[in-house]
């Protein structure tokens, strides 16, 4: 007996056994509490964060640093300085993302200066063109600033339409008894069969 076989007979014995040793029919529908659907930020929502985290190579001797700088704040590494103006992230209901106003400057003679915002999740939309740093916004983190994210909405909870398996058998079409008996156990002028070529009549 094949793997497959013997796993379809373990279903239908779980099934019986749910049915309380009975079993179930096509047409049987789990009944259960029907749930919202989940509350979702829209895409244009961002949160304000305290805290930018950038990250810095230093292409010289290849030495990565990871750099907290808060909000209105400047950050100082070797000669490169990195003031950060604002911080926002998507919601946790969203896509991971985050972007930083960030003001960079190289204090060497003819370094390399940079203003603008960078995105966490597109590095290739604010680029610090320097020969000497790579810079890249990594996170925000910290208290929440403004903007504020709003409240998510509440949800309603679906209402569900009773089963049609509830409604007696007189009431579905096509089940036997749907139709008064006309006592002789002939067919009545609405049961007839359609008419086809052999009958006499047209497709």
């Amino acid at each position: 007996m094949s793997t497959k076989h013997l796993s379809r007979m373990a279903v239908l014995g779980g099934l019986m056994a749910l049915a309380g040793g009975r079993w179930l029919t096509p047409n049987a529908q789990a009944v259960g509490t029907p749930l919202a659907p989940p509350a979702m930020y829209g895409p244009g929502v961002w949160q304000g964060k305290g805290t930018a985290v950038v990250r810095v190579l230093d292409r010289l001797d290849v030495h990565v640093e990871v750099i907290s700088v808060p909000t209105g704040t400047t950050a100082h590494y070797k000669s490169l300085d990195i003031t950060a103006g604002r911080c926002l992230e998507r919601p946790k209901t969203l896509s991971p993302d985050a972007a930083g106003w960030l003001e960079l400057h190289d204090t060497h003679p003819d370094g390399a200066i940079f203003k603008g915002w960078m995105l966490a999740a597109e590095p290739g939309l604010g680029v610090f063109e320097s020969a000497v740093y790579d810079v890249r916004m990594v996170r925000c983190e910290g208290v929440d600033v403004a903007p504020m994210a709003p409240a998510l909405p509440v949800p309603a909870v679906p209402v569900l339409a009773p089963s049609g398996s509830d409604q007696p058998a007189d009431a579905v079409p096509g089940v036997v008894g749907s139709h008064p008996s006309t006592g002789s156990g002939a067919p009545s002028a609405g049961d007839a069969p359609p008419a086809s070529p052999e009958s006499g009549g047209e497709y």
